[in-house]
């Protein structure tokens, strides 16, 4: 076993004191943007990037902003805001944090050159910004923001001398943060980093690996054989493995809605809303909660996962009802059914193959035929990146994350998005609305209406709460991933 393990992680094996050894987390697949800290604020991406880079702002565990390399804010007017930034701040390469760095990360996010970032759309209010002085930076939006400090957890810093002499490929390969780790080594299996020691927010560990394992058994395989010490993106059977070996099994919930995607500007059934209610009413999710997903979660019938901005509480889920199912397919001319293709990748989340055959057995059961198209994981995030789907549907988080707000989950189904499989103009000016109300109560009254508005719309098959199964070594203490995307690594320890 430890022969093949060493194998399998591209690594040789040895006995290492607990000082030295760094803490291994295996992942399905490495970021493909590198260590580029603009391209996008999700994982896998984001796992890495949070060990080498800071914000101005982050979340804590509640979902409240806190202070991070800015330690205050004040809005100047409704465009306009201020950030005193954290003193005593360098880079991994010595190089002292201050103004200069916020300045050219909104330069670079807000230019052309960024159009090929996830990031600006994902943070698209920025505007510009300005150095007051070295330690307080103005930001301005290209809106009223009233959640600016929100957006801000997601815009990481790049050591900016750094960034204008290598460029942004090279950069990506050769990264300078704040962060607790800085980038040693970097190869297509195994990323290797080491604690910064001048890092304002230290690490305890020695050192840091992140380790390409496609197969969740692999993954699971490394903990049992003492060669990992966190196993990423497995399944609630996987957990039950290490727990039984003395291990642990670690359960949450991202701050994000699973569901399948309908691409809605391709001519067929799927256009009319009854036809996608019905697939809603089809479905019991709670039957592959239960059986495939360890009871981990809940259901849900909109875009807002309980801990985001804009979740409302009063939405229930779709009920399963098959016989109210095939009475809306009557009433829309389908009482024989329909057939329609979903393009997928599976191995990415706990059971997805499973679960995707679940479905299409729930769907045969009203006349409905649903083929699954299977195709690479690297091939399928090319494919969502251009909405270059070959069928009618595809499986997708409904992502809340940098911002927790249900503006930013609804913002890549919408007319907003550069290439959209899903566009109701008559929604859109509620969208504004809500992100730039500074009315609180209102704010949040607007997001209800957007969340309803999805529900009763239905462009997805709305499943659940995305939930997250991390296997843990017993030796790992302290661990902590904030909304599922932000280790802790400065409180993590790894013992003997």
């Amino acid at each position: 076993m430890r022969l093949w393990l060493a194998a399998a992680l591209g690594v040789a094996w040895c006995t290492c004191s607990a000082s030295a050894e760094p803490l291994r987390i295996a992942v399905d697949i490495l970021p493909p943007s590198l260590g580029n800290p603009y391209r996008t604020s999700l994982p896998p991406t984001i796992w890495t990037n949070a060990a080498m880079f800071d914000a101005l702002t982050r979340f804590d565990e509640a979902g409240t902003v806190q202070p991070s390399l800015a330690v205050s804010w004040e809005k100047i007017d409704s465009l306009n805001w201020r950030f005193k930034l954290r003193s005593g701040v360098t880079f991994h390469n010595g190089e002292p944090f201050t103004s200069d760095a916020v300045v050219t990360a909104i330069s670079y996010i807000t230019s052309d050159d960024a159009n090929r970032e996830g990031l600006k759309r994902e943070i698209g209010i920025l505007k510009a910004a300005r150095a007051i002085d070295a330690m307080t930076v103005e930001i301005t939006t290209t809106e009223p923001a009233p959640q600016l400090p929100r957006y801000m957890t997601g815009l990481l810093l790049g050591e900016p001398k750094a960034w204008r002499s290598l460029g942004r490929d090279e950069f990506a390969r050769r990264p300078v943060g704040t962060g607790p780790f800085q980038m040693s080594d970097m190869s297509n299996n195994v990323w290797k980093l080491s604690a910064a020691k001048n890092a304002w927010r230290p690490t305890k560990l020695e050192g840091l690996e992140v380790i390409a394992l496609p197969e969740a058994s692999t993954r699971t395989s490394g903990i049992l054989a003492g060669r990992l010490h966190i196993a990423m993106s497995l399944s609630p059977d996987n957990l039950q493995v290490l727990e039984g070996a003395g291990h642990k099994g670690i359960t949450g919930v991202d701050p994000a809605i699973f569901g399948i995607s309908f691409i809605l500007f391709k001519k067929g059934p799927l256009q009319d809303v009854r036809v996608r209610r019905a697939l809603n009413m089809a479905v019991n999710r709670q039957r592959i909660i239960d059986a495939l997903l360890g009871g981990a979660t809940v259901m849900t019938g909109q875009p807002a996962a309980r801990s985001v901005l804009g979740y409302d509480a009063s939405i229930a889920p779709y009920p399963y009802d098959p016989t109210a199912a095939k009475k809306l397919l009557r009433e829309a001319g389908y009482e024989k059914g329909f057939s329609f293709v979903m393009d997928a990748a599976t191995g990415i989340d706990a059971n997805d193959a499973a679960i995707y055959q679940q479905v299409q057995s729930d769907l045969r059961d009203i006349g409905v035929s649903m083929e699954i198209r299977t195709m690479p994981a690297m091939q399928y995030y090319n494919a969502l990146r251009a909405t270059e789907f070959s069928g009618e549907a595809f499986p997708v988080d409904w992502q809340s994350w940098p911002t927790l707000d249900v503006t930013r989950s609804v913002l890549a189904h919408s007319c907003q998005r550069m290439l959209p499989w899903y566009c109701d103009s008559t929604i859109t000016s509620t969208m504004v609305d809500a992100r730039t109300e500074f009315d609180d109560a209102k704010a949040l009254a607007l997001r209800h209406q957007l969340a309803q508005h999805y529900h009763d719309q239905a462009p997805a098959l709305f499943m659940y709460e995305s939930p997250t199964f991390v296997g843990l070594s017993s030796r790992v203490k302290n661990y902590k991933l904030i909304n599922g995307t932000h280790f802790q690594f400065n409180d993590m320890e790894l013992q003997k």
